[in-house]
């Protein structure tokens, strides 16, 4: 049985569960908690459940990790709480110029100015003559600087992580899923109406072109990204396109409860024919009431 903890006290003796779903994202969206009560004794009017104040979910070696309550809903002998991963703070926009500077100390700078321990994995380390954060948010300004590296940033129970997409995929797959365990009909899509046949990065003197010929579509122009050198500009034309193309394959598939999947993890999907092979974990949402899995998945890049 998963056991809820509200501010850190374990309070799954003194509440009906009716929903209890842990979303686990690689890194796109925010992890969050959905959880809805059952409250007719009305203890949660006693408790008075306030914004900013922490959820957690554990189940037989599990741990969602601590998130913050950001809505509450109350109604029909109901309450409705949902929790996220992204510290309160984290909303603040900020202002701030960089020189000589690297992903690496950006993200460590920014680790420490929440708490959270910074962890690397795959990240590379080339010095930008200077980054400009401008009325930005730091955790999706520092998304944003990941993904020109072909990396992305995760927050995830105290932690700030990032590492490169390609490396994370590579890694061997967490479990094997037939068809034949799938909960529910499985969805598969594989479309070339959002990918990108090549991408060009341009700022002033320096322009540079990627060109991927495994993929249909239009030529993806950016020319609001500041670069410094042709390296660079060919560097974020080629990251900027497997961002947009590593899509172009999709799924998602349900099994019985497994929280050994975890958000930006690989599994290998057999007994489909045409979709089977290795998927990255876009998202893993797992439902303990229902005790079901739902993956998002898609199929891991490999051309570049």
């Amino acid at each position: 049985m998963a056991k809820v903890l509200y501010n850190g006290k374990d309070i799954s003796a003194d509440v009906e569960i009716g929903v209890l779903d842990v979303s686990d994202s690689c890194g796109d969206q925010i992890d969050a908690i959905d959880a809805v009560f059952a409250d007719s004794r009305g203890q949660w009017s006693g408790w008075k459940p306030q914004k900013g104040e922490t959820l957690d979910v554990e189940q037989d070696g599990y741990r969602a990790g601590q998130m913050w309550i950001d809505r509450i809903r109350q109604q029909n002998g109901k309450l409705a709480l949902g929790a996220i991963s992204l510290p309160p703070a984290g909303r603040t926009p900020r202002t701030k110029v960089w020189e000589n500077v690297t992903l690496l100390t950006l993200a460590a700078e920014k680790a420490a100015l929440y708490g959270l321990t910074p962890e690397f994995y795959g990240v590379p380390s080339y010095p930008y003559a200077r980054v400009d954060q401008i009325s930005r948010k730091d955790f999706g300004f520092l998304q944003e600087r990941a993904r020109l590296e072909g990396c992305t940033m995760k927050l995830s129970d105290g932690k700030l992580v990032i590492y490169s997409d390609a490396y994370m995929e590579s890694l061997p797959a967490a479990r094997r899923i037939d068809a034949s365990e799938f909960y529910g009909p499985p969805n598969f899509d594989d479309s070339a109406g959002q990918t990108y046949s090549s991408c060009t990065v341009s700022w002033g003197d320096f322009s540079a072109t990627h060109t991927d010929p495994g993929c249909l579509g239009p030529e993806r122009i950016v020319s609001n990204i500041p670069v410094s050198s042709i390296g660079e500009a060919q560097r974020f034309a080629r990251y900027l396109l497997r961002d947009a193309n590593k899509r172009e394959t999709r799924g998602e598939i349900s099994v019985l409860l497994d929280t050994t999947i975890a958000g930006g993890s690989v599994v290998e999907v057999t007994g489909m024919g045409l979709s089977d092979g290795r998927y990255f974990v876009e998202l893993a949402r797992h439902s303990f009431a229902e005790q079901v899995t739902t993956l998002q998945i898609r199929r891991c890049f490999e051309r570049y």
